[in-house]
C-alpha cells in the first residue's frame, strides 16, 4: 500500500495496522480472476461481475479500492484496466505470482498467521496449531492445496532461476545434484543452459509424477533422472555440485546439519556444495530475508540465517564456506567447499 511520510507516525503505524486488507484485496482478485479478464483491454464493471460471478456494486467497490493502491486503473464509468503492477496476477504471465497470491490468502497460511503470536512464545510453528498437523503432512494429505503450494513456488522459482542462472558459472561441473528438487525446473533450466550437463533431481515419493513430467517435456530425460527418496537418510553419490535450492531455511540447526552432512558424505572432495537461500543482511538494514525469516517459523519452524550462521552451519557438516554471491532476486548462492575427512 502507498506509504505515507514517515514524519507522519501514527499516519504510517495505521497503514501498517491496516495492510492485511491489501492481501485480502489481492487475495480475492487472483481468486476471480480479474487480470486474466482484464487481459484484453479496459472493460466495466458490470461486465467483469457477469463474467467472474460476482455481485456488480460490492465488486465494483473492490475495483476501486484496488485502483486505489495502484493495482487497476479506473477508467470513465465505472471501467477498469490493469496496471503493470497487476500484470504479475495474470495466470498467463512469466513468473506468475497468482497462485502466491491464492495460497497467502486461502485460509490455509492465513489461519496460521493468525496464530503467530503461538510461535513467538513458544518456538513452534503456528500452522501445527491451526490446522493439527506440520504442514508438509497436510499438504500430503490435501492433494488440492499441495498442487497450489507447487504452482506457487513454481512462480517463485522461475525468477529465482533467471537470477541464479545469470549469477553463476555452472560450465566447470559435469553432473549436478538437486537435493530437495522438487519438480525438477532448477536442473531443467541448468541442463538447457549446459548443453554437457547431466542431472538427478532428489525429492519425496510424492513429488515423482511432476518431476517426471516436467523433465519430458523439457526432452531432458536422456540427461535427466528423477530419485525418490529422503536426503536426511542417503543422497546420490558422486556429483560434481551439490544444490539445496530453498531446502536448508525449512529447517533448525541440527536437522540442516544432518541433511548437509549426508551431501558431504556422497560427495568427492573436488565437487561443490551450493545452498541457495536468503542471507539476513546487518541489523537496521530493512530485507526481505528478516520478513521471510517469520514466515519459515510460523509455516514449518525453519528459518534464514546471517552469513556467520551459515559459515557456521557449514563447518559444523564438513565444509568451508567459499563464498556468497548474490543475485537479482532475494536469494544468494552459499558456496561450500569440502574439507578432507
Amino acid at each position: 500500500m502507498p506509504q505515507t511520510d514517515d514524519a507522519n507516525p501514527h499516519a504510517r503505524m495505521r497503514e501498517l495496522i491496516m495492510g492485511f486488507r491489501a492481501s485480502q484485496f489481492i487475495y480475492v482478485a487472483a481468486k476471480l480472476g480479474l487480470a486474466d479478464e482484464l487481459a484484453n483491454g479496459p472493460r466495466d464493471a458490470a461486465a467483469i461481475a457477469a463474467a467472474v460471478g460476482a455481485a456488480p456494486q460490492p465488486l465494483y467497490r473492490l475495483l476501486r479500492a484496488l485502483a486505489s493502491i495502484g493495482i487497476l486503473q479506473e477508467g470513465p464509468e465505472r471501467t477498469f484496466a490493469l496496471t503493470p503492477l497487476a500484470h504479475p496476477l495474470r495466470s498467463d504471465a512469466p513468473g506468475s505470482l497468482r497462485s502466491t497470491a491464492l495460497l497467502y490468502g486461502d485460509a490455509v497460511f492465513w489461519n496460521a498467521y493468525g496464530q503467530m503470536l503461538h510461535s513467538i512464545r513458544t518456538g513452534e510453528p503456528a500452522f501445527e496449531l491451526a490446522h493439527g498437523e506440520p504442514m508438509y503432512a497436510h499438504l500430503a494429505s490435501h492433494p488440492a492445496t499441495a498442487s497450489l503450494f507447487h504452482e506457487a513456488m513454481s512462480g517463485f522459482s522461475e525468477q529465482e532461476i533467471t537470477a541464479i542462472l545469470k549469477a553463476y558459472d555452472f560450465s566447470s561441473f559435469t553432473t549436478l545434484v538437486d537435493v530437495g528438487g522438487g519438480r525438477g525446473a532448477l536442473v531443467a533450466a541448468l541442463l538447457k543452459a549446459y548443453p554437457h550437463l547431466r542431472g538427478i533431481v532428489l525429492d519425496r515419493e510424492d513429488v515423482t509424477a511432476g518431476a517426471q513430467r516436467l523433465l519430458a517435456e523439457a526432452g531432458l530425460t536422456e540427461r535427466a533422472s528423477f530419485v525418490a527418496g529422503d536426503f536426511f537418510q542417503t543422497i546420490p553419490r558422486d556429483g560434481s555440485a551439490y544444490l539445496l535450492k530453498s531446502v536448508i531455511h525449512n529447517w533448525d540447526d541440527a536437522a540442516a546439519e544432518t541433511i548437509l552432512r549426508n551431501c558431504r558424505r556422497a560427495m568427492p572432495v573436488n565437487a561443490r556444495l551450493i545452498v541457495i537461500e536468503r542471507v539476513i543482511p546487518a541489523p537496521n538494514i530493512p530485507s526481505e530475508a528478516k520478513l521471510f525469516d517469520i514466515n519459515m517459523l510460523v509455516t514449518v519452524g525453519g528459518q534464514e540465517r546471517t552469513e556467520d550462521e551459515h559459515r557456521a552451519l557449514l563447518q559444523a557438516s564438513g565444509f568451508e564456506l567459499a563464498r556468497i554471491i548474490p543475485t537479482a532476486s532475494p536469494l544468494s548462492l552459499i558456496e561450500g567447499v569440502p574439507r578432507p575427512a
